[in-house]
């Protein structure tokens, strides 16, 4: 979602304004709106992995503190 966001939001700014509202209005750059668009989509992906990794840490160590306690069927005996 982030990804798909980014590149349709920022790929506009390439249609630069004219500066007289007079004249008519450029034209989109091709590579301009290519390159924004590739780099916004480098962006999502990239949120999306980090995104991934930090909660799969936040389970990992949830599930760390709970070891502590002896689970049910556990073949270690208590003293």
């Amino acid at each position: 979602m982030v990804t798909a966001a980014a590149a349709l939001s920022g790929a506009g700014p390439c249609a630069g304004p004219a500066p007289d509202p007079s004249l008519p209005v450029p034209p989109a750059d091709d590579v301009c709106y290519h390159l924004v668009r590739s780099m916004a989509e480098r962006a999502g992906l990239l949120s999306a992995v980090l995104t991934a990794i930090v909660v799969l840490t936040v389970i990992g160590l949830s599930r760390v503190l709970e070891g502590d306690e002896d689970r049910p069927g556990s073949m270690e005996r208590t003293t």
